[in-house]
């Protein structure tokens, strides 16, 4: 299978890394539009017929086979060139074969003394197994475009057109464009091995890239069917359409730019994930008709949108995740029937779940808001977990966390730590399980598996709880608040309803005066507001 990825990966990479426009590149509206606003229509740039033909020698295609590419017929008018009957030379001797009916430029020139283009299609594009390879499989393209890219891109492109060492992708601001598109990719395979199955895939686009932000990356109707036998594996999957607007693609740079020093990779993501902590790193996303089986274990999600509201000065302070569901179930193979036990030792045949998310953010106080009864995850004849509250001083102590050098093996400055826990400020907080029989599924499941009586071992936590004020007492704390949690506890265990607990403060709490806080008599159930109970 190797060839097929490698065939792709050397197709995409041909045409740069964005859009669907007609063959010709004669009309760059997109043929497909989502409900977050039809995208400008690209203005190809002009080219310069004075300097095409340098161009053209820079992309190795003045004579047929200068570069990796060998070709029958030219046709090289102003700034279009137009060549036939492409084949394009793998980098690798098994890398597959690579044809193309045409390779099609247009607004060549020299643009500030570097080799560049308005429009790139490469089109009618069959791979085949290397020569010699006894492997059943074959894939076609339809079309592989790439629009107005960036002097980096352009040189970039250039290089794997050459016969040289190709140059490395760039990566940052250099890598731009206002297009990409891979149109109508057919995969088949059948391999001796086992392997056996197609992947088929309408489109992926890229548009608008510039300064690491996509104004839109686009997957529409894509299929996977696959089954290898020598790993008694199978996958079935399809995505009727995905598509994210303003993809902030900082991550990805941060990550290709460390690859290899893992330490460098986790403090870089660190930093970029401290940068903000409201925005999400898009504007809104898209899915639909997403669904998922391999070896047995199926995920199915009809829908999901998500958007970003922001302010005048582009600052994320609303994202909304609108209510969704998603099925997880069994069918037959291994996955599956793994499962189909979990499932059943907890009482179910499928998990139906569904959720919601809303917060608002106000980036000049740093305060985020938990919207109460928009941020749940549910769990059908299950349960129904909420949680709403607001918080200060969340970005502080993010950017002061990745300023300290915060990483996954160790705290960084305890110092900044310390400083970026004085602006936490708690102003209010509520989660709430709602059961719908979870609980008694559970301790079922988990008496079963220890030969147990569930009965006898809800009356043992029950009997902890209680005793819980007393020890509460015994150390300083205050018995009420001690009493008000575990009781709402004990009963939501002897009798499972709503368990809520909140926190509602009359003055907002600051983080670190509770941390510090040598006297623990301080934290009464006045001081906190708190409130718990099963009802």
């Amino acid at each position: 299978m190797k060839y097929l990825i490698t065939g792709v990966a050397a197709i995409a990479l041909l045409t740069g890394c964005g859009g669907k426009d007609k063959a010709d590149g004669g009309d760059a509206s997109s043929k497909v539009e989502r409900s977050s606003g039809k995208l400008a229509p690209v203005k190809l740039r002009k080219g310069d017929a004075a300097t095409a033909g340098e161009a053209l020698a820079a992309f190795s295609l003045a004579e047929s086979g200068d570069g990796r590419i060998d070709f029958g017929q030219a046709d090289v008018k102003g700034t279009k060139a137009t060549f036939s009957n492409i084949v394009i030379t793998p980098t690798d001797d098994e890398d597959g074969t690579i044809k193309a009916g045409k390779l099609v430029f247009d607004g060549l020139g020299m643009m500030d003394g570097k080799a560049n283009f308005s429009s790139m299609v490469l089109s009618d594009i069959t791979i085949s197994p290397p020569p010699g390879e006894d492997v059943d499989a074959g894939g076609k393209v339809k079309s592989v475009e790439l629009l107005n890219p960036s002097p980096e891109t352009a040189a970039w492109v250039a290089s794997l057109m050459g016969k040289g060492e190709p140059a490395s992708m760039p990566t940052g601001e250099a890598l731009s464009f206002d297009k990409w598109a891979l149109n109508e990719l057919t995969f088949n395979i059948n391999e001796d091995d086992g392997a056996q199955g197609s992947f088929l895939i309408d489109t992926v686009e890229i548009n608008n890239l510039s300064k690491e932000k996509a104004g839109r990356f686009l997957i529409d109707d894509m299929k996977i069917d696959m089954i290898d036998d020598s790993d008694d594996m199978d996958i079935k999957a399809r995505i009727g359409s995905m598509e994210i607007r303003g993809a902030d693609l900082g991550m990805i740079t941060a990550m290709s730019e460390n690859a290899g020093n893992e330490d460098a990779m986790a403090e870089a993501m660190m930093k970029m994930m401290n940068q903000d902590i409201a925005d999400p790193g898009y504007d809104s996303v898209s899915v639909d008709d997403m669904d998922f089986a391999v070896s047995g274990a199926n995920f199915v999600l009809p829908k999901l949108r998500a958007n970003v509201g922001r302010d005048k000065q582009g600052r994320a302070v609303e994202v909304k995740t609108d209510p969704f569901k998603m099925t997880l179930s069994a069918g037959e193979g291994e996955l599956g029937e793994q499962l189909a036990g979990g499932l059943a030792m907890m009482g179910y045949e499928e998990a139906v779940i569904s959720g919601e998310g809303h917060s608002k953010y106000d980036p000049d106080k740093d305060i985020i808001t938990y919207v109460k009864g928009k941020n749940y995850y549910a769990l059908k004849d299950g349960f129904r977990f909420d949680m709403s509250g607001k918080l200060e001083g969340m970005q502080a102590f993010t950017q002061a966390a990745g300023g300290a050098g915060l990483s996954p093996g160790g705290m960084g400055d305890s110092d900044m730590m310390e400083a970026a826990m004085q602006n936490m400020v708690l102003h209010g907080f509520e989660i709430s399980f709602d059961d719908d029989g979870f609980l008694d599924k559970g301790f079922n499941a988990y008496a079963t598996m220890n030969g147990e009586d569930p009965a006898q071992m809800k009356n043992q936590i029950a009997s902890m709880m209680a005793m819980a004020p007393m020890m509460a007492a015994s150390s300083g704390v205050d018995a009420n608040l001690a009493t008000e949690v575990t009781s709402a506890l004990a009963d939501f265990i002897n009798d499972p309803k709503k368990l809520t607990i909140s926190l509602a403060p009359k003055t907002p709490l600051r983080v670190a005066e509770l941390a510090e806080m040598e006297d623990p008599s301080m934290l009464t159930k006045e001081f906190l507001g708190l409130s718990a109970s099963n009802k």
